[in-house]
């Protein structure tokens, strides 16, 4: 059945008090599903069970035993299924077949055609509430960079939002993702808000620093030390904030620190990797994956430290330079190599 943003969130809402229901969240703008979908993060109570379109391609029954089983560990669940189009049509049918769930279900998939036979079966059935997500534009798009920012604690002034906007093309992902980057600099959050500026956009936005950023990091967690005093002498003559530099490895340390608790625990790497979900951009994961065979925990609790240290140190005004940062970091690689 279609439906409309407001049904879809009285729809989560109603299944945070116990209630049960099947929804369908798809359209260009994934992202927006995705964030939608995400509504469930505020009843941390309902436990979540994570479905594949791959797995339901290959056993449809699967999709309508979970949703009707009865979990003998938590008083609730519900299930969260991404997936790609109809790879789950079979699946889906089955569900819609059965008189009644005892756990909810919520799809999120990509742009579905108007031919889509998972689209035609979801809009003809009553017991699925199918939602597009489109791609915001104009004032729409400016409004959500703004709100974005309240959630990280910036304050974004129009004239800025609509070049964020512009710049990541309304994208949510994008957007989400340079608001974030935003937020790490400015130390912000909803307690300790701050003012997004120009300068900051054109001191660390994407089209400056992201690709020098992002390359540092791998070099820095594959140990090679030569490549990074390269990169780092790079990076130096770009003129990056060594703040900046610090927060991005950090944010990078306590991602592997979690996973590497999951390798503790007997996972395999590759089965880390996969449960890590959309915390790990597709393009990272090698590099991560290949930091996780490098790096034991006690040494990325060792850097975690490290860090924290420096960046507290810059924070209390003491007098840290690029430079002084850039020899420690290196000399710690070498001490952990």
């Amino acid at each position: 059945m279609k439906s409309n943003r407001s049904q879809i969130d009285a729809a989560i809402a109603a299944i945070g008090r116990g209630q049960n229901a099947v929804i369908l969240l798809y359209g260009p703008d994934i992202a927006q599903s995705r964030a939608i979908a995400d509504q469930m993060n505020r009843f941390p109570e309902i436990e979540k069970i994570e479905i594949s379109g791959a797995v339901l391609k290959n056993d449809p029954a699967i999709l309508t035993d979970e949703a009707a089983a009865i979990s003998l560990f938590s008083a609730a669940r519900y299930l969260r299924v991404e997936a790609s189009g109809d790879e789950i049509l079979a699946a889906l049918q089955l569900l819609i077949d059965i008189p009644a769930i005892n756990n909810s279900v919520i799809i999120v998939t990509g742009n579905l055609k108007r031919e889509s036979k998972l689209l035609k079966l979801a809009l003809a059935d009553k017991k699925i509430l199918a939602c597009a997500s489109y791609l915001p534009e104009g004032e729409n798009a400016n409004r959500l960079v703004i709100a974005l920012g309240e959630e990280k604690g910036l304050r974004i002034r129009p004239d800025i939002a609509q070049k964020l906007a512009i710049y990541a093309e309304n994208n949510r992902a994008l957007l989400v993702s340079e608001i974030e980057k935003y937020a790490l600099y400015l130390n912000s959050d909803k307690n300790n808000p701050q003012e997004l500026t120009h300068e900051v956009i054109s001191l660390i936005g994407a089209d400056n620093n992201e690709g020098n950023l992002a390359r540092l990091t791998g070099i820095f967690f594959s140990k090679n030390t030569a490549l990074l005093e390269q990169e780092l002498a790079s990076l130096s003559d770009v003129g990056i904030e060594p703040i900046l530099l610090i927060r991005v490895l950090l944010r990078r340390a306590l991602l592997l620190a979690d996973l590497a608790g999951l390798l503790s625990k007997g996972l395999s790497i590759q089965k880390v990797i996969e449960s890590a979900g959309r915390k790990i951009f597709w393009k990272e994961k090698g590099e991560i994956a290949k930091a996780l065979s490098l790096w034991r925990i006690h040494q990325i609790n060792q850097l975690i430290t490290f860090l924290v240290s420096l960046e507290c140190q810059i924070k209390q005004g003491k007098m840290i330079g690029a430079f002084y940062v850039e020899q420690q970091l290196l000399l710690l690689i070498s001490r952990l190599s």
